[in-house]
């Protein structure tokens, strides 16, 4: 008895498998949709394989991986065209091609190319969890020491108009508490819990999908584990809409509650509601208003749940941090994006973030009332609709609209596309030669209303910027000229403009300045904090925080000037265009810093760091001086006796020859023993012929040894005292007789092969 319940569960359990891979139709054969997603999934792997071999093309591991990577890709590529081939087996490929190409992307992205943190999100979420295994909350901490123990930038910050930065957790509490059981069984990387999640979302969707769209269902999704490899964490609050698309007709009471989990990890997810709300009352059968009481108060009871004890241990900083910035009275965010604020602000229309929030609030009630309207023929693309209000966000990341994609595709694969015919213009067919019956109101709602809402949409979002921008011209708050831009540190970017601001209000201003050069505009700080009375004008001297805030040569920029003292925009510059020398080295004193994502460390922008046989958290190069503006110290530690390994930190750059004939300042601790590759040296390579110069204390002149493809010069200097060297590098290459390249690598480097802790510190490479 016992064995034969045990063995009808087994054939349950493999029946339900085999449904779910889509195994279960063996007659069927595959169609043009099928082999189209098998296909894409033979395109990804090999994609997959080439990128391996662009990031690890030394590594034979790698090598290898990559082969049988682009093998099963063209086998899949090839499957797709055979004749006669089933349904079944497409689905089966085309599962696992993707699940594959899933995998190696993000393994790829977060451990050769993103190997830390790279989004204040990301950072918050981390602070969270530490905070509540410290059984603390961590609303009304700072994330400040973890954004410099990770290494961040300043434009990695989250700015205020008001030229404050947002260091606080700015989501509800499933947000960490998703990944905290994650976290407790080792994953201490939160990418890779949330990248489960994004596993779990495309398994729902691949398994839930008509067997004839199940290969293409999972097409969309397979780019984003490179997404979130970069730190973004969208896939945990996309899973929970997915569950509440899956669970609808399933269980309608856990459809709620999942909605309000996935509230309660991000609360833009709450736009969908009032759609959800139209879809119920149309839906469910007795009382409708009982039905949307009771569904409410699941959502909200979903939200609240994971948050009460937060709220109950820390109220006013939870209200501070959750509630508060979505106030109108809160200090708004810069606006940018890719959605309509960034289109406007290329455009040198510089509207207030007021302005986007009341667009997207009446966009928002037309499609509510389109949906209604027509709701039998929107219905699958109920999810859709989020997409488009937040391309009217002031703040479009794409973020915020992608991750609407993984719910809306099971939406599509289930109810199938729109049913709804645009009547532009009425077709010949239809044309009726007597007058029709009934009122012309009547006749205008069933034949014009889909075309006309629609279009309503378009012109709500024209008038309003037409009008926005007709009262900024007419009426405008300041004038700025841009007078100049400088890079006098040489890294091929703008570090300093200078310009000149008119206050044209009769109140006084304090002005705040960002620079928009890509998506979101950069916060710059000024020489002047003073406020600038009624009528004023003042020149000011604003300046990069970062490099990545620089703007780079030859790009075009504007200038967004707002009141500190009021929130207000005071106005946007005319585009502007950095034309400024290119340096022959970039960052010769060092001076700037950016975190070097592949390795998790910060180093000097335009020098690339390499790690040889080094642990990185031993060995590394960090900043000297005040705000680290005073060159570099490059630390090698090494620990491991016996192994007869070199060891190395190494700094390069890609210049021209006559770029590398230059004075290097620096102080070297340790004591150079070629026997043992103990040394502080450069190089200068075409990747056929290399010059090394090897900065020794034991040498009492300069010797140059030549060999085939390499030249080694032995540089006299003393240890543990500044020192300037000459690098004559152009004059030795020529005099080996090798040919001029176009382009070489210089690096300075520190190695060793003996045990021991090594300095070097270096404040100036500057080209003769």
């Amino acid at each position: 008895m016992i064995f034969s319940k045990f063995l009808e569960g087994f054939v349950w359990s493999k029946t339900k498998i085999k449904g779910y891979l889509g195994l279960s139709d063996v007659l069927s054969m595959a169609t043009n949709v099928s082999r189209a997603g098998l296909g894409l999934s033979g395109a990804l792997l090999i994609l997959a394989g080439l990128w391996l071999l662009v990031v690890e093309p030394d590594v034979i591991a790698g090598m290898v991986l990559a082969a049988g990577l682009i093998g099963f890709g063209l086998f899949n590529m090839i499957s797709a065209l055979r004749k006669g081939f089933h349904l079944s087996r497409a689905n089966q490929l085309s599962l696992l091609g993707h699940f594959v190409a899933i995998l190696t992307f993000y393994i790829v992205a977060s451990r050769f190319l993103v190997v830390s943190y790279t989004t204040d999100t990301m950072v918050g979420t981390y602070m969270g969890v530490l905070r509540v295994l410290q059984f603390q909350s961590p609303y009304g901490f700072s994330i400040k020491p973890l954004l410099d123990q990770f290494g961040f930038s300043p434009s990695f910050y989250t700015p205020g108009v008001d030229g404050s930065f947002d260091f606080h957790l700015a989501y509800p509490s499933l947000s960490f508490l998703s990944v905290l059981p994650f976290y407790l069984v080792g994953l201490h990387d939160l990418r890779d819990p949330v990248f489960i999640f994004h596993i779990m979302s495309i398994l729902l969707i691949f398994g839930l999908a008509p067997a004839r769209l199940k290969s293409i269902s999972l097409a969309p999704f397979s780019l984003f584990s490179i997404v979130i490899a970069g730190s973004w964490t969208d896939s945990v609050w996309a899973f929970f809409l997915v569950l509440t698309a899956v669970l609808w007709y399933r269980n309608p009471k856990a459809s709620w509650v999942s909605l309000g989990l996935a509230i309660a990890v991000k609360q833009i997810a709450v736009v969908i509601a009032p759609f959800l709300m139209v879809r119920l009352w149309y839906e469910r059968p007795g009382s409708r208003l009982r039905s949307l009481a009771s569904s409410m108060s699941l959502m909200l009871s979903a939200f609240f749940l994971p948050n009460l004890p937060f709220i109950i241990a820390s109220p006013n900083s939870w209200w501070a941090d959750i509630v508060a910035p979505y106030l109108p009275n809160a200090t708004p965010q810069v606006p940018g994006g890719i959605g309509l604020s960034n289109f406007l602000l290329d455009l040198g229309i510089a509207l207030p973030s007021t302005f986007f929030l009341a667009l997207m609030l009446g966009t928002s009630g037309i499609l509510v009332f389109l949906y209604a309207r027509h709701f039998r023929g929107l219905n699958s693309m109920v999810f859709a609709f989020p997409i488009l209000l937040f391309f009217f966000y002031y703040r479009s990341f794409p973020n915020y609209m992608a991750y609407w994609l993984f719910p809306l595709v099971f939406e599509l694969g289930r109810l199938g596309g729109p049913r709804l015919r645009l009547h532009l213009t009425m077709r010949l067919p239809s044309i009726a030669w007597r007058p029709p019956s009934g009122t012309l109101l009547r006749i205008f709602r069933h034949k014009l209303t889909p075309s006309i809402v629609l279009v309503m949409v378009v012109t709500l979002a024209f008038v309003g910027v037409s009008g926005a921008y007709i009262s900024q011209v007419s009426n405008p708050k300041a004038s700025i000229q841009i007078n100049g831009v400088m890079d006098p540190d040489n890294l091929g970017a703008a570090t300093r403009i200078n310009l000149t601001l008119t206050n044209l209000l009769a109140t006084p201003v304090s002005p705040t300045f960002f620079v928009k050069y890509g998506p979101l505009p950069f916060y710059w700080t000024t020489n002047s904090s003073a406020a600038l009375t009624g009528g004023a004008e003042n020149t000011y001297l604003i300046s990069a925080p970062d490099a990545l805030s620089a703007v780079p040569r030859g790009d075009q920029f504007r200038i967004m000037i707002y009141d500190r003292l009021t929130g207000q925009l005071l106005g946007e510059s005319s585009s502007w265009k950095v034309d400024i020398p290119a340096p022959p080295l970039v960052n010769p004193g060092l001076k700037w810093w950016v975190l070097e994502q592949s390795i998790g460390k910060k180093v000097p922008f335009g020098w690339k760091l390499s790690l040889s046989n080094t642990d990185p958290l031993v060995s590394s190069v960090t900043p000297l001086g005040v705000n680290g503006t005073s060159g570099l110290q490059m630390m090698l530690n090494y620990t491991s006796a016996g192994r007869g390994l070199v060891e190395g930190l190494a700094l390069s750059q890609k210049v021209l020859l006559n770029a590398t004939s230059l004075n290097i300042h620096f102080n070297q601790s340790l004591t150079t023993d070629t026997t043992t590759k103990t040394m502080f040296a450069a190089s200068v390579t075409d990747g056929t012929h290399t010059l090394f110069f090897i900065f020794s204390n034991k040498a009492t002149q300069q010797t140059i040894t030549p060999y085939a493809t390499n030249t080694t010069v032995v540089v006299p200097t003393q240890i543990s005292t500044w020192s300037s060297v000459r690098m004559d590098s152009q004059s030795v290459w020529n005099g080996q007789g090798w040919a001029t390249p176009q382009i070489v690598t210089l690096t300075v480097f520190v190695e060793s092969s003996s045990v021991g802790v090594y300095y070097t510190s270096i404040d100036g490479v500057n080209p003769v």
